[in-house]
């Protein structure tokens, strides 16, 4: 096939220069995206560790009071774990009842995790 002006008309192939650096700057957007999300995930990660290392401990601190009698129970206490965690917790007399109110400050967070648990008394 012959075009207008005598010369023949070829197949395109290949990409511009043009073309190539848009290719590359959109894939280095998308890299760059990519790396955020994945540092992202990765603090999700280790803040999830350090709360269930925090729902353990408090669950063991509230087996441990629940075993006691109720007329024996300490209004306060504290404990700090090794693993960077420190538990305050408050028992509030109830009818029949004692609420137990564990806040558990980690050293990686500014805002303390509370949990709250009520315990039966039978004495």
């Amino acid at each position: 096939m012959r075009a207008a002006h005598g010369r023949h008309l070829r197949a395109r192939r290949g990409m511009t220069l043009v073309e190539l650096m848009v290719a590359i700057m959109i894939l280095a957007v998308g890299l760059l995206a990519l790396a955020g999300v994945a540092g992202a995930v990765g603090r999700q990660i280790s803040g999830g560790g350090l709360q269930t290392k925090a729902a353990l401990s408090v669950q063991s601190r509230f087996d441990s009071l629940s075993s006691l009698d109720c007329t024996t129970l300490a209004a306060t206490g504290t404990a700090t774990a090794l693993s960077g965690l420190t538990e305050n917790w408050v028992v509030t007399d109830g009818n029949d009842i004692k609420t137990i109110t564990n806040t558990v400050t980690l050293k990686d967070r500014t805002k303390p995790l509370v949990y709250v648990t009520v315990i039966p008394c039978r004495d």
